[in-house]
């Protein structure tokens, strides 16, 4: 395993100033970042380890672990978020989150520069990790889907919680024949604040929140990862949670700094 990600790093390692082999870079890392605080977790001595398994209906989830009568499934995603970022660094508004079609044609009205919501990637996410965990049977355990995202983590939260329009609410702007899609074989999310930390380090900057390397966890209690379990499905274990140092998205740790919650209109200064 860590072989062939060597060798994908080497092909990636061409061409100067190449924007897209520069994203596949960081959602390279993005994987071994998701599998590194895998293998650390508390499994038992028995344990058994599949890396890309190929499910029933032939498609590969990154990882996953059988433990006794349990089976967890992990599959890894992250966003090309560069064009986002350089348009997030210039726009006077940002709507994190739909509300309503109206809402947003009012303020586009004013703002030629607005940000609009970054959520069609997370229900793009929802709907491959979905289709990869269907294909291995349902058993006890659990399918956990880890979204990379950078610093401005309300933005998947968003995606996912948005009273008005959240991917795993009843508001869902995913909808099939009028009613919510619902991703059945994912039983958590979890978004972690790490892309920023892959690129500061590609940078050769200092990394942020006192981390020995690109791939540890956060040391700074302001910023955790978030764990979001979906309202269908089966319980996950603490440790899992604990080994991406993700704290339930409703902790009231978080309700108190500004990028755990979901705001409706940002304007910027």
């Amino acid at each position: 395993m860590g072989l062939r990600y060597i060798k994908e790093l080497g092909y990636l390692g061409g061409p100067e100033r190449n924007e897209r082999r520069y994203e596949q870079m960081l959602q390279l890392f993005a994987e071994v970042f998701a599998i590194d605080k895998i293998l650390g977790m508390t499994w038992s001595s028995s344990a058994q380890f599949f890396f890309e398994p190929r499910g029933e209906n032939g498609l590969r989830p990154e990882v996953r672990v059988v433990d006794g009568g349990d089976a967890y499934n992990f599959e890894v995603k992250a966003p090309s978020l560069l064009s986002h970022q350089r348009l997030r660094a210039r726009a006077s508004v940002q709507l994190p989150v739909r509300i309503t079609q109206e809402f947003t044609t009012s303020v586009q009205l004013n703002n030629s520069d607005v940000l609009l919501p970054r959520d069609n990637p997370v229900k793009d996410f929802l709907v491959s990790a979905d289709k990869k965990f269907a294909g291995f049977s349902r058993d006890t355990g659990a399918n956990i889907l880890i979204i990379v995202w950078d610093d401005f983590i309300y933005e998947p939260i968003g995606s996912l919680l948005s009273e008005f329009s959240g991917l795993l609410t009843s508001n869902s702007f995913h909808t099939s024949g009028g009613a919510p899609v619902i991703y059945e074989n994912i039983d958590a999310v979890i978004c972690a604040r790490q892309m920023n930390v892959f690129q500061e380090a590609l940078a050769e900057r200092s990394l942020p929140d006192d981390r020995l390397d690109m791939f540890s966890l956060s040391r700074n209690p302001l910023t955790p990862n978030v764990f979001i379990p979906t309202p269908w499905g089966n319980a996950c274990p603490t440790f899992i949670s604990e080994g991406f140092g993700a704290l339930m998205h409703n902790d009231e740790r978080l309700q108190v700094i500004a990028e755990y919650r979901i705001p409706e209109y940002i304007f910027y200064v």
